[in-house]
């Protein structure tokens, strides 16, 4: 029984440490200049969704 407790438990726990490193990733939408990549003056779907995998995997 603590056996699968254990097993149970263990992948919450290593999940929740994984939490604040999420959680601190400022992500940002179309009407932000930042996500503007290539510097066109337009944000492109493409664009936003590199800025905001960009942001989340710094370190």
């Amino acid at each position: 029984m603590k056996r699968f407790l254990l097993l149970l438990t263990l992948p919450i726990l290593l999940s929740l440490g994984l939490l604040p490193a999420v959680a601190s990733a400022q992500q940002v939408g179309f009407g932000d200049s930042r996500a503007d990549l290539n510097e066109d003056g337009s944000v492109t779907l493409h664009e936003l969704i590199r800025y905001n995998r960009n942001q989340r995997n710094k370190k």
